[in-house]
């Protein structure tokens, strides 16, 4: 359990730190409308001080947004300590602070165990599933801090989302000559909310925050599987009302 938890540990660190190095590379790119504006004598025509000085970009802070990132974290409805590692894409609108947007997320789901080698028994991590989500979501720029971008959005938000998915959960049987406790597939819908900080430094934003996800309890089933031949079994439940996960999401968002 130790070493498990030190994987997952070490495997959120290097999420974040990847996607901190793509952000930073991202925003310090210089583009066209970086360069330093070039002003006229001030005895030129109006029209020059039009060609010379580039206006904001006006759908700096309304317009089409994408989003893609990563996610990791631990999720319900397993019978050991699962971590989820995968990836995520949204696509929606922005209206000010305000953004709705569809979201795609693919998780993988990985534990500590042991699986047979050509060498025998060897102990450590292995994939025993995979999930999917689909969910509408909200996110609101709540707070905003420091000084503003285009005129217009802040150099640094903090941001608060919520909404509602549906999250379905497949999970493998061991290869042959393993055994592992295996739950039944599920899908089930879930409330989302969540909260971040969003850095901005043009019209691509950096998005690094928590996500919850919580749904109605349901007795868990599972199997007691040895390779392929399973035999249907039902864990102990823990009796409580809800059930939730959590995921830590890094993600560039682009706005047109």
């Amino acid at each position: 359990m130790k070493d498990f938890r030190r994987f997952r540990s070490s495997a959120l660190v290097v999420v974040c730190l990847v996607f901190t190095g793509a952000g930073v590379a991202w925003a310090d790119s210089p583009t066209d409308d970086d360069d330093a504006i070039v002003l006229p004598p001030t005895d030129a025509p109006t029209s020059d001080v039009d060609l010379l000085v580039p206006t904001p970009n006006p759908n700096s802070d309304h317009g089409s947004s994408v989003r893609v990132g990563t996610a990791a974290g631990f999720i319900y409805g397993a019978p050991t300590d699962v971590l989820a590692l995968g990836l995520t894409a949204a696509a929606g609108e922005r209206f000010g602070r305000l953004v709705i947007e569809g979201e795609y997320s693919y998780l993988a789901f990985r534990t500590n165990g042991n699986t047979l080698t050509a060498l025998g028994y060897q102990n450590g991590d292995i994939t025993i599933g995979h999930g999917q989500r689909l969910d509408l979501m909200a996110r609101y720029d709540l707070l905003r801090f420091g000084p503003t971008v285009d005129k217009k959005r802040s150099l640094v938000s903090f941001y608060v989302e919520g909404g509602a998915g549906t999250a379905w959960n497949s999970w493998d049987k061991p290869s042959s000559g393993d055994s592992r406790l295996v739950p039944a597939d599920t899908k089930r819908t879930e409330g989302q909310g969540g909260f971040g900080i969003m850095i901005f430094p043009h019209r691509v934003a950096w998005l690094l925050g928590w996500r919850f996800a919580v749904a109605p309890h349901e007795p868990m089933l599972a199997a007691e599987c040895r390779g392929v031949s399973c035999s249907e079994m039902t864990p102990s439940d823990s009796g409580g009302y809800v059930d939730t996960s959590m995921l830590f999401q890094s993600s560039l968002e682009f706005t047109f």
